[in-house]
């Protein structure tokens, strides 16, 4: 998996037929997402600030990226 895949593209069309499209997360937001989700449920590190658990969420995805690629 590639860290700048994107996940969840979409396009709307506007009332003239035109297309916008929208490249949605980078696969590597999204897991850093949903890791962030896991960390934020764990009462143990409540007393750590918004930043430092959005660090160990993208440092966990740059994991499971890296991984993913061997």
């Amino acid at each position: 998996m590639k860290a700048d895949k994107n996940v969840f593209p979409y396009s709307l069309r506007n009332t003239n037929g035109l297309a916008t499209v929208y490249t949605g997360l980078t696969a590597r937001d999204y897991i850093a997402i949903q890791a962030m989700t896991g960390l934020s449920a764990n009462s143990k590190l409540n007393d750590r600030a918004f930043e430092d658990i959005a660090d160990i969420a993208y440092k966990q995805a740059d994991a499971m990226i890296e991984r993913s690629e061997k």
